[in-house]
């Protein structure tokens, strides 16, 4: 007998993938930003100064997606592309001020969502999660 879909991993974890990104889209949307927007913002937050290439790699994105995420984000006025002073072929890429207030301001919102999801389902099974998340990722190898 063949599993029904709603029994496969698979499908689960696409599932259980698109409703939070539903969810958390909500924290961001009355900003006119969107989930891929907001991570490539975070992580310029954490990391200034990365190529587009770099953050294509941390977002796990393709670099064609990711220039079509940064552009938007400079039409918004949230980032910008400065030469880099080492390879003047290269740019790096930084937040504004606008955008790093955004950040700053958005944040504690993301992090409340993230801490009460991860508060409902406990610590043990968190810790658990993720560990299992990383390791689905790692033997998926694109």
């Amino acid at each position: 007998m063949t599993m029904r879909i709603d029994d496969t991993l698979g499908y689960l974890i696409c599932r259980t993938a698109r409703k939070v990104h539903r969810h958390i889209e909500k924290i961001f949307s009355p900003y006119g930003l969107t989930v891929e927007q907001w991570v490539a913002m975070k992580i310029l937050a954490e990391k200034p100064d990365v190529s587009q290439k770099e953050l294509a790699m941390q977002m796990k994105k393709d670099p064609n997606t990711v220039k079509a995420i940064v552009d938007r984000l400079i039409k918004k006025d949230y980032v910008k592309r400065e030469q880099n002073p080492v390879d003047r072929r290269a740019f790096l890429l930084q937040l504004t001020v606008a955008g790093r207030l955004l950040v700053d301001k958005l944040a504690a919102a993301d992090e409340q969502e993230n801490r009460q999801l991860e508060r409902e389902l406990g610590e043990a099974d968190t810790a658990n999660m993720k560990k299992m998340l990383v390791q689905i990722e790692e033997m998926i190898r694109e």
